[in-house]
């Protein structure tokens, strides 16, 4: 088996059917298999994949696993040579597979490769980051009042024609080996939603093993698709998730002394936000 394309859905029925549709339709000349774990569903996700999609692996995990650990579970019941971990709210528009396949056979030492990911308007998106730092933090939190300090090219990457070695690689697609994972672990289970492809690829970048966008592979995000809170800047649960995961990635990647100062900076990007949030449920 060449490659194990895993697929984490959550209540994401027609995302996921448009996904595996395209996975089907533009995969070409390469040995694969599509699993998709399913973290307990409840709008007929299952019977979907029952009835027509019967080439694909369900594995159920029968309660809500978070995205990291569902991926992990994939993982390890994957046969393929590399894994190929893509979100449900993603189509493919080209032979993906076999662009990173055909690359990944002539380069080593890498430990993800993604692409640069498309909009619905086409235009490039969110494809990757940089790591949590004290100064990234301190942009970040300021950023929320002063609008100029935002990474415009993390928000909108330019398209790339050679390989771009970059910190971290979006969640919606991630390629790597199985060595590479059994290597490293996977995601840290201790993350629920957010931050947990950041924390696993520092935990790659220590070790030596790169991440890079490559060109070639054309594949549409539909930011926020797999995860409706995500869409909204406003909701408490997104905001409670992110506040979470950062704190459990500050306390494994920074000293004890310096995590007091990534609180103050916690504080200062999402109380004024959770206040709002507050107002306006009372204005409700």
């Amino acid at each position: 088996m060449d490659v194990s394309v895993i697929i984490v859905n959550y209540n994401t029925k027609q995302l996921l059917a448009d996904c595996l549709d395209s996975v089907r339709a533009k995969t070409k000349d390469i040995e694969y298999e599509v699993i998709v774990v399913d973290n307990d569903s409840h709008d007929g996700s299952q019977k979907m994949l029952w009835s027509q999609y019967p080439w694909v692996r369900l594995i159920e995990t029968g309660e809500n696993l978070g995205f990291g650990r569902a991926n992990n579970v994939g993982m390890d019941n994957a046969k393929g040579k590399y894994l190929f971990l893509l979100n449900s709210d993603t189509i493919l528009k080209n032979n993906a597979l076999k662009i990173f396949f055909d690359y990944s056979e002539t380069h080593k030492n890498v430990g993800v490769l993604g692409a640069i990911l498309l909009g619905k308007d086409r235009k490039p998106c969110h494809s990757y980051g940089k790591f949590i730092t004290p100064s990234s933090e301190i942009k970040y939190a300021l950023s929320r009042y002063l609008p100029f300090l935002k990474d415009k090219t993390l928000i909108q990457p330019d398209f790339v024609s050679s390989s771009k070695s970059v910190d971290y690689i979006t969640g919606a697609d991630m390629w790597l080996t199985r060595e590479v994972y059994k290597k490293t672990g996977g995601f840290d289970s201790d993350f629920f939603m957010y931050c947990e492809e950041v924390d696993w690829q520092k935990r790659m970048s220590d070790i030596g093993l790169s991440r890079l966008v490559i060109p070639g592979p054309e594949i549409i995000h539909l930011e926020g698709g797999s995860d409706p809170a995500k869409s909204n800047l406003w909701s408490r649960n997104r905001i409670k998730n992110i506040r979470k995961s950062k704190k459990i990635y500050y306390r494994k990647h920074f000293s004890s002394f310096i995590f007091p100062f990534f609180v103050a900076l916690e504080w200062l990007m999402f109380f004024p936000i959770s206040i709002f949030i507050k107002c306006r449920e009372i204005g409700k």
